[in-house]
């Protein structure tokens, strides 16, 4: 019972203390007067927060990370954003800010998919460390020398489909 309490406490903690970094308010509700693109826009600007965008390749290799926050939390944060703007998008007419959005978010899970594959934790399982054969052929290495750029390309996606999705609610 206590290492729940004492779990819980900490989760609250964690939440509590990233809503204070970031200076966000507490989520609110459609029905609390936000229309659904505008709800759509603010919940995937905290995703775009997590990620960093690079403008060329150049800037990329000079940079090399890829977001501000380790994969798991980053997938805490698209999962929970996804339950959000979800139903949002399902009450949006069909227009070009619900696409612009969508591409958006799909962007964000297109580029989460890429990071899986390259993402190596720092802690190792012992079961893990059974022999495994792990040479690459040159054609492998060579592509996976090219994901982590390609999350960069869809964090960069993103972000202009979330751009244009504004500019449509500004008009």
């Amino acid at each position: 019972m206590k290492k729940q309490l004492t779990f819980l406490v900490s989760i609250l903690f964690v939440v509590l203390t990233y809503g204070a970094v970031y200076g966000q308010p507490p989520a609110r509700t459609h029905s609390e007067g936000t229309d659904p693109r505008t709800a759509a826009i603010e919940a995937l600007k905290r995703l775009e927060a997590d990620v960093i965008v690079y403008r060329s390749l150049g800037d990329f290799e000079a940079g090399g990370r890829l977001a501000r926050v380790p994969l798991p939390i980053f997938e805490a944060h698209l999962q929970e954003v996804s339950l959000k703007v979800e139903p949002l998008l399902a009450q949006m007419p069909a227009a070009k800010a619900k696409l612009e959005l969508t591409n958006a978010l799909d962007s964000y899970r297109d580029g989460v998919y890429w990071w899986r594959q390259i993402d190596q934790p720092r802690v190792i399982s012992v079961s893990a460390l059974a022999y495994a054969e792990s040479s690459h052929t040159p054609a492998e290495a060579a592509f996976l020398s090219s994901i982590p750029y390609t999350v960069a390309i869809n964090w960069r996606q993103a972000e202009k489909y979330l751009r244009r999705a504004e500019s449509l609610r500004d008009r």
